[in-house]
């Protein structure tokens, strides 16, 4: 495998992380506004809420593993002299067609 097909993939997991990790915020904050709505006992909204905050938790937990494969990817870009933005180019409009898919798919779940 090639350096710049390693970085491809790096950029791929990158986005594709980003883009689970916002609609997981998304769902989190939409399931914390039916909370208040509804008619049951305080000990368990505060249930409720005490696993979302687990949740907001590990996705920046999650958000670390990310800000750490991007140094790695950087370190290789850097290292192997590659053109981080024809890199980019080449694989944007790949990472974004996937993207969209993954978020019809995962919006159709929730609803």
């Amino acid at each position: 495998m090639k350096y710049e097909e390693l970085i491809a993939q790096l950029c791929e997991v990158i986005k594709e992380s980003e883009n689970n990790a916002q609609l997981i915020y998304d769902n989190a904050e939409i399931i914390n506004q039916v909370i208040s709505d509804l008619d049951i006992p305080l000990y368990k909204k505060e249930k409720i809420r005490s696993l979302l905050s687990e949740i907001y938790g590990l996705l920046q937990n999650q958000d670390l593993h990310r800000q750490k494969i991007e140094r790695v990817m950087n370190l290789i870009i850097e290292k192997h002299n590659i053109c981080k933005e024809t890199l980019l180019k080449e694989n944007i409009k790949h990472i974004h067609i996937r993207n969209i898919q993954a978020k019809s798919l995962l919006k159709i779940k929730v609803i």
